[in-house]
């Protein structure tokens, strides 16, 4: 069948599977535990969570193993029978409050559901020992609502959550559709799930009889259908209320509205129990802030200003709990003034989110984003619903602005450097990290940096290095009585159940594709990581301010791909009714249209083959899909045909597999049609001509005019404008104030900030010359020295890159392509390159070898710079056996984007891995994802 799931995975599959399980676990675990009674569980697990903030902000009270989150996941699985959790011999409830939609998607999209996917995926052996996995299949077959896919997301983690005995009571999740304000007010958005802006807060009721002015209106739920008192819970203090933000720095006003948030229900509590008069004691109310992946001390430091500190102390290896009204030791927990609150200060390292089986994200999406549309409709069909004014839809790169506008570089360059410390860590389990047998514990033996922001997270990843070897140095004596090693049984786990320290969450636990299939463990090993290219986003400004033309890549122009990988559409796109049923439906009821959630990720086996081709190419594809799901169906059926039992067993067996892939195809092929007419639009049309003469180094200033005077939605002509600015080296001081002036007159005034921000962050230059410009400009020598247009590419047989835009290559591929040969030739390229703003380590790019034990980078670089990237993969291939350039036995080619990732590098990058002749096999790795429009409102924030 045509469209069978493929047998293949990405080279680094069970590293991907060692991250879901990883994440996945590290939420369990932070959920199941309570930090108000002391065991040695909790005061070990709530050490390494404040230990993580402490670190990031400087201060390096751990290894970076503890750092990169590994560690912690290892405590959580050795503590899971152990720990007491939550102690009480009732069900403990919880709500959890996000700090974004874009958050709030991403826990529940990727952290809670991709590991029920990557257990799910595997056919009849997964089903057989997974009978709710079976349940589950069965519901993928009909598309579901995005409310309904979310709660049968917390019914399964609930059921996870109140499966667990062990020494104490259970944990259940009570709430979680509440997001905080980006104001930072302290009020909350209450999500609806139809991704249309009714996310406001709800009124004060004045039924409630209350006149209370500190009242959060936002948890007065009207919605009793099921006379459930759980929703109104805003004065129960056996609600225990977890706060799940943004940490490292990124999210402020979430961070501030969170504590304002606790702030106004302790006012609404004790003004409650004032008003009736409650003498009796109270049971403190505990609020735990969470913050991914690690808080900072500055984020500590605000949250003492707005009246939240940590109250749990470790003291004597006892927790204590002890703030102004709340005192508590020993297990018993009293209060002494009555509403008395216990706050908890966490950190869970949670960064890279796997989204396929070749990109890994940290989603580093701003605060308050994720929102489809905020004018209440969100046509997908309408260009004019993509305008609107600042922030009217989802902000999506908050590292570019938090770096280059804010100011905050260190923040990005610390996550980023430790999410490559965690990847390290798991690629230890592919058999060596250096071709010289320098490492054996996966430290990548080769890594490339271009642009300033690369370079100092490079310089900050080798700092970790050290210090983790300082810190295991130090404490290797005082370890070697801790861990007893079993030398007959491998030594996994010691006597006590825990996980030894040379242990890697989730690689061992990992069964891997080609060890699955049988074969030897010596010659069947997946390929380490070889190589490490880091490359700064202001390397290319370009690439973003294009429309891609793969399919994937117009799926996120035209319906915006949502933060954690899935598409939000109508459900009559993807299920259209007939005329009449359709008329009969307009005339009962204009206003309900449900929203569907698909899935746009390796989970889905079409989407997979489809996702890159180009838009003149996946129409006929899917056709072609059609046809042979069809004939296929129909050779069994054939009545004329006999058939034995057992070609009607196994006929019967795919039937599951059979329907599944005819929703799938049908999905795609009604959202093709939906891409395919919005490209065909003599609009879009017009603006790719207007790009690529852009591209070609022509002025376009009077299209530019033209078109705000046909109201072109903002960020649509700002992406235009931008690309004008970067491809000229700026744009003339006369014609830049007239073009701003026009903006200001059309737009508003308040996008004078925008344009400020965009200048700051280099996307637009006002060139003050009074000569005849000059054709030779940063871009022109790029574009010659990189073939960045190839015009002769053939879409539907593509030879080149360059075919996911017709004819333009992506900067950064251009650079991949040319480290294979040592960028050979590219000196006046080289320095065209970004030069750094006072930070980093001041290079435009560095190419330098990592060995054991750790060295600086000031001393890497005065090392000899090794062999290309192409000859490093030759000599790989040479010293592990590994004849030939099959593509399962490349070596591995870590990319990693500071700043973002587009839609149309990843098809590009993907091309270059699938081709015979690259010696790679790449996998991509960001800070986020991109496009035009998300790039530029998060920087208009």
């Amino acid at each position: 069948m045509t469209t069978a799931p493929s047998t293949t995975r990405g080279p680094l599959s069970h590293i991907v599977d060692a991250l879901r399980i990883d994440n996945h676990q590290l939420l369990v675990e932070t959920l199941r535990y309570d930090p108000r009674y002391p065991n040695h569980n909790n005061d070990e697990h709530h050490n390494t969570t404040n230990n993580a903030g402490d670190a990031a902000a400087g201060d390096h009270h751990h290894s970076a193993m503890d750092d990169a989150g590994i560690h912690s996941a290892a405590d959580a699985n050795a503590h899971s029978s152990a720990s007491h959790r939550f102690t009480d011999n009732n069900t403990t409830r919880q709500k959890l409050i996000f700090g974004s939609h874009n958050l709030r998607r991403t826990i529940l999209h990727q952290v809670i559901a991709r590991r029920v996917a990557a257990t799910c995926d595997e056919g009849d052996k997964s089903n057989k020992n997974n009978d709710g996995a079976t349940k589950k299949s069965k519901k993928k077959n009909q598309n579901k609502s995005q409310a309904e896919e979310e709660e049968e997301l917390m019914n399964e983690l609930n059921d996870e959550l109140l499966s667990v005995g062990g020494g104490g009571g259970r944990c259940e999740i009570v709430k979680c559709s509440e997001v905080l304000s980006p104001i930072g007010d302290g009020s909350l958005l209450s999500s609806d799930g139809t991704g249309n802006n009714s996310m406001l807060s709800k009124p004060y009721n004045s039924n409630k009889g209350s006149n209370n002015p500190f009242e959060d209106t936002a948890f007065n739920n009207d919605d009793t259908a099921n006379n459930n008192t759980d929703d109104n819970n805003d004065d129960d203090p056996t609600i225990i209320t977890t706060y799940i933000l943004r940490g490292g720095g990124f999210d402020i006003p979430s961070i501030a509205s969170a504590a304002l948030h606790r702030n106004r229900i302790l006012s609404m509590s004790r003004y409650q129990q004032q008003q009736q008069q409650m003498q009796q004691q109270q049971q403190s109310r505990l609020f735990r802030f969470v913050f991914l992946p690690r808080m900072t001390e500055m984020e500590r430091l605000l949250m003492k200003e707005l009246g939240v500190q940590d109250d749990i102390i470790v003291e004597s290896g006892n927790v204590v709990v002890s703030n102004a009204t709340t005192t508590a030791s020993a297990g018993a927990i009293s209060s002494s003034g009555g509403g008395g609150a216990v706050n908890s200060l966490e950190s869970l390292p949670i960064d890279l989110i796997p989204l396929d089986d070749d990109v890994l994200s940290l989603e580093l999406s701003g605060g308050g984003g994720g929102v489809e549309s905020l004018s209440g409709t969100n046509n997908h069909n309408s260009e004019s619903d993509r305008g609107g004014g600042i922030g009217s839809a989802a902000a999506g790169a908050a590292s570019l602005r938090h770096s280059d506008v804010e100011g905050c570089e260190a923040d990005v360059v610390d996550v980023v450097a430790r999410s490559l410390l965690k990847l390290q860590l798991l690629n230890q389990g592919g058999g060596g990290g250096g071709v010289g047998g320098e490492s054996d514990v996966g430290v990548i033996g080769r890594v490339l940096g271009l642009g300033p922001l690369a370079t100092a997270v490079i310089d900050r990843m080798m700092y970790l290095r050290l210090e983790e070897e300082r810190m295991d140095t130090q404490a290797e004596e005082e370890e070697e009585d801790e861990y007893e090693y079993d030398e007959e049984d491998g030594g996994d786990y010691n006597d006590d159940g825990i996980l030894e320290k040379n242990t890697v969450v989730g690689v061992e636990a990992v069964e891997s594709p080609s060890t699955a299939a049988g074969g030897s463990d010596s010659d069947n090993k997946q390929p380490p990581i070889q190589a490490l290219l880091v490359i700064d986003r202001k390397v290319d400004l370009v690439t973003p301010m294009l429309t891609p033309l793969t399919y994937e890549g117009l799926i996120d122009d035209v319906l915006q791909i949502q933060v954690g990988g899935c598409v939000s559409v109508k459900k009559s796109i993807v299920e259209p009714e007939d005329q009449n049923e359709q008329q009969h439906q307009r005339t009962r009821d204009t206003n309900k249209d449900p929203k569907v959630l698909l899935p746009l990720n390796d989970s889905d086996p079409l989407y997979t083959e489809v996702r890159d081709k180009h838009v003149e190419v996946f129409g006929s594809f899917l056709q072609n899909q059609a046809k042979a799901l069809k004939e296929s169906h129909s050779q069994f059926t054939n009545r004329e045909t006999a058939r034995d039992l057992s070609e009607i067993h196994q006929f019967v067996k795919q039937i599951p597999v059979f329907t599944r892939n005819l929703r799938s195809l049908k999905n795609h092929i009604h959202i093709a049609e939906l891409v395919k007419s919005a490209a065909e639009a003599t609009s879009f049309r017009q603006r790719w001509q207007t790009e690529r003469s852009m591209l070609e180094s022509e002025s376009q200033h009077d299209t530019l005019e033209d078109l705000i005077a046909s109201g072109e939605p903002p960020y649509r002509w700002l992406r235009l404008f931008c690309l004008q600015s970067l491809t000229s080296n700026g744009i003339k001081a006369t014609r830049y104030e007239s073009l701003r002036k026009e903006v200001v007159q059309t737009y508003g005034f308040e996008f004078l900030m925008v344009l400020n921000d965009l200048e700051k962050a280099g996307f637009l230059r006002k060139r003050e010359t009074f000569f005849m410009d000059s054709m030779a400009t940063s871009y022109s020598t790029l574009r010659k020295s990189l073939n960045l247009i190839n015009a002769e590419v053939d879409p539907s047989n593509p030879d080149d890159p360059a075919y996911v835009s017709s004819g333009y290559a992506p900067i950064t591929v251009r650079w991949v392509q040319s480290a294979m040969r040592g960028f050979l030739g590219l000196d006046e390229a080289l320095k065209e390159l970004p030069s750094s703003g006072g930070s980093g380590s001041g290079r435009r790019w560095i190419d330098i070898e990592q060995k054991c034990p750790p060295e600086s980078l000031v001393e890497a670089l005065k090392q000899d710079r090794g062999p290309s990237l192409g000859v490093l993969a030759k000599k790989f291939n040479e010293s592990t056996g590994r004849a030939g350039e099959q593509q399962e036995r490349k070596p591995v080619l870590l990319v990693f984007y500071v700043g973002g990732i587009t839609y149309m590098e990843v098809a590009a990058l993907r091309f270059l891995s699938k081709r015979p002749s690259f010696p790679y096999a790449i996998i991509c790795c960001a800070t986020e994802i991109v496009n035009g429009e998300t790039l530029l409102r998060s920087l208009s924030c």
